[in-house]
């Protein structure tokens, strides 16, 4: 009887599993279904050791990223500065705070371009405690070289001036030099200051003689007198001497005075009723003294220096410079307090914009307005305004503004104080 081998795949049975003996046939026998090999065990599971591994990874990179982490992440407790010279004040104040620093910014004239961080306290690189303070020093204009101009005349010398980047102020004196000559100059040739400063320039308004015009008549005497510069004052006196004739003057002829000094001239308008004759003019009244000592205004605010100045008998001329005093602190003068000077004399001073200077404006020009119209005019800017008084001789200025400091046109810290001069008729 034939028998399966093992391993050989098994037939399948019949559908009844069971076969019927047919007649006279060999007996049939059951199929015998042998079992397969069993199955292979399981593969071991690896994505789980995978998953280990990439975060063990990931923890290692995040470690390694704090520990050398910039000094910007703001959980550091110190911090370094950064180098900031050679940038913008705007960009270097930006870079400062990005690390929890704070800028402290001093101007100061310097060859560095207008703006520009030529200087920083403490120094690049240094470690510092987050919210330090670090001084920047940022150039304001560049310093230039005061040139000569005494001598020149005062055109020239205003135009020299204005071409290496100054502006300039001027006072007339008494002197022996041709009218228009400049006597002095301050700041002196040869200094370094920063470029717009102020120059003031005293000039010669030079002195002229008192023609004699006694014993001529009233036209031809006034005529001579104002073609010698100096202003006629005609006075009607009863006199023996014909009608209109002048019969004196006063200053004497031969005297040397200022131009445009006025000269009184006694004109005759006929004989009186007794024929007495009147009596001489009487003597000019003697003038001030003509020179006093500059007082020391340095470390006042620029208002309280300009009216201690106005008290003494000069001018004061603002200009506003970088400095790390207090705003409208005055930083220096000129000419030098102790010195002797005509009264009259403009005093320079440079006033502080602060350590932290703030936005600047233009003052308006108001010289020439009546004062409450000057008042009003400054304070609509935004602008304070103290008032002061000055001696004038004409009518047309008594009332009116012929003085403002700062002067118009002229930057000043918004906000600042404006002072404005009044005319005050005198007829000393």
């Amino acid at each position: 009887m034939p028998r399966f081998r093992r391993g050989a795949a098994p037939r399948r049975r019949a559908a009844s599993e069971a076969e019927t003996i047919v007649q006279g046939g060999p007996p049939v026998v059951e199929e015998e279904v042998v079992p397969g090999p069993p199955p292979p065990p399981p593969r071991p599971l690896i994505w789980p050791w995978l998953l280990v591994l990439l975060i063990l990874v990931a923890g290692g990179l995040i470690a390694l990223w704090l520990l050398t982490r910039d000094d910007n992440h703001h959980g550091a407790a110190t911090v370094r500065v950064p180098d900031v010279v050679n940038s913008t004040q705007s960009e270097a104040v930006g870079r400062l705070g990005q690390r929890g620093l704070v800028a402290r910014i001093v101007t100061r004239p310097s060859a560095a371009p207008t703006g520009t961080v030529f200087g920083e306290k403490p120094s690049a690189g240094t470690r510092v405690s987050r919210g330090s303070m670090v001084t920047l020093s940022v150039s304001s204009t560049a310093a230039v070289t005061v040139p000569k101009v005494t001598g020149l005349q005062a055109a020239d010398a205003v135009a020299s001036l204005r071409g290496r980047g100054f502006s300039s102020q001027t006072s007339t004196v008494v002197s022996t030099k041709p009218p228009g000559t400049v006597l002095s100059q301050d700041p002196n040739a040869g200094v370094q200051v920063s470029r717009g400063s102020v120059v003031s320039l005293r000039i010669s308004r030079g002195k002229v003689k008192v023609p004699n015009v006694v014993g001529q008549s009233r036209p031809n005497a006034v005529a001579t007198i104002r073609g010698a510069g100096l202003v006629p004052k005609t006075v009607q006196v009863p006199s023996s001497r014909p009608k209109g004739i002048v019969v004196a003057q006063a200053p004497s002829a031969g005297i040397r005075v200022a131009p445009g000094s006025a000269v009184r001239l006694n004109v005759s308008r006929g004989a009186s009723a007794t024929g007495a004759p009147p009596p001489p003019p009487p003597p000019p009244p003697p003038p001030p003294p003509a020179n006093a000592t500059i007082p020391d205004v340095t470390g006042m605010s620029q208002a309280a220096a300009q009216r201690r100045l106005n008290a003494s008998g000069f001018k004061a001329g603002v200009v506003y410079v970088s400095s790390s005093q207090p705003q409208e602190t005055v930083v220096a003068q000129s000419p030098n307090a102790g010195a002797t000077a005509t009264r009259g004399t403009r005093i320079q001073l440079n006033a502080s914009l602060g350590p932290n200077p703030a936005a600047q404006q233009t003052v308006p020009n108001v010289v020439g307005m009546a004062a409450a119209q000057a008042r009003a005019r400054l304070r609509s800017a935004g602008l304070k305004v103290q008032q002061l008084t000055r001696a004038v001789k004409k009518v047309s200025q008594a009332g009116k503004i012929v003085d403002e400091q700062p002067s118009g046109g002229r930057r000043v810290p918004s906000g600042s104080t404006v002072t404005i001069y009044a005319g005050r008729l005198t007829t000393s």
